[in-house]
């Protein structure tokens, strides 16, 4: 473990390097991360089973990572909560799988880089998309309910050992603000990832990243990132976000992701090109995320780093825009 903490680096004014897409990269290694998955049915629980199926892949690519230069790595942990695992026949055994997913990242971390971070990644259930239409889960779930599936999840990883709670893939403000209190029961440091800003900058259904900052102040909420969002409506909604927030802001774009590929096109989707064709980035190659990378720094980015279909090359590629050297 670091002996120097992550808000410390933060508020010393370091910029630090994120690492990239873990689930995606799994699956281009062949991990099987579609377990129960179907193309009408959606991704279930996703990567959560290779925790305990495949660690030492897991492990492999959280340590990569760490070799490319990131300063923190997300553990596994995206949905090993009960409600996105007891469709696939596992809710029962939420705890064991993110255990291992924490275990997973703490392991590569004390094993290639002991004064890099681990955040105990967590993603809220999103079952507006079991339901069908746009609704928040706290509108679904209950706030007590969507709370306490948040809470338990981070206690779990913050007794594993984790450095900071890292709520990702929200997509609502009353999501982000029930994430936020329920991450800080745990006393560690909370992280927010919104995903899917749009092109004027906008949160996905068209909140503002301006009422999201409001609603967060006095909450200790520790970053707000940009995620899950192509790098150019990242750098629409960057600038609005900094102007709003008060902590640290952050970027980690996908670039280009189709997990189901291989199983067909999802319902209102076109097929991909080639049936297992699952990273499709475009013109998004290192190099070009890099100077990404450089113009958010600028614009006051301080964690930088990818999601879906960014791979190591992509975080080794953008050390030297983020770190220097």
């Amino acid at each position: 473990m670091s002996a120097i903490g992550i808000l410390d680096r933060l508020e010393s004014g370091d910029t630090l390097l994120l690492d990239g897409g873990t689930g995606s990269e799994l699956q281009r290694r062949g991990v099987d991360v579609l377990k129960g998955a179907t193309a009408e049915g959606g991704l279930q629980a996703w990567s959560a089973t290779a925790n305990i199926d495949a660690p030492e892949a897991v492990r492999e690519v959280h340590g990569d990572y760490l070799r490319a230069g990131a300063d923190i790595i997300i553990s596994n942990n995206f949905w090993t909560s009960p409600t996105r695992m007891e469709p696939i026949g596992l809710g029962g055994r939420w705890e064991a799988y993110a255990t291992a997913a924490g275990e997973n990242a703490m392991a590569a971390r004390d094993a290639v880089n002991p004064d890099a971070f681990v955040a105990g990644g967590i993603a809220p259930p999103c079952v507006q998309r079991r339901v069908g239409g746009a609704a928040s889960d706290v509108d679904i779930l209950g706030e007590e309910a969507y709370r306490s599936e948040i809470c338990d999840h981070a206690k779990v990883l913050a007794g594993v050992g984790v450095d900071a709670v890292w709520v990702e893939y929200v997509g609502y403000v009353a999501d982000c603000v029930a994430a936020a209190d329920a991450g800080a029961e745990t006393g560690l440091p909370v992280f927010l990832g919104v995903r899917h800003v749009r092109e004027d900058g906008t949160m996905q259904y068209e909140e503002r990243l301006e009422d999201l900052a409001a609603s967060l102040e006095g909450r200790g909420v520790a970053g707000v990132l940009l995620m899950c969002t192509p790098p150019e409506q990242v750098s629409a909604g960057l600038p609005l976000l900094r102007e709003a927030f008060d902590g640290c802001v952050g970027a980690y774009p996908n670039i280009g992701y189709r997990p189901l590929a291989p199983l067909g096109p999802a319902e209102g989707e076109e097929a991909p090109d080639e049936p297992a064709e699952i990273l499709q980035p475009g013109d998004n190659t290192p190099d070009r995320l890099a100077d990404y990378a450089g113009a958010w720094k600028a614009l006051g980015a301080q964690i930088i780093g990818g999601c879906c279909a960014t791979g190591p090359e992509h975080i080794e590629a953008m050390r030297p825009a983020v770190k220097g050297g």
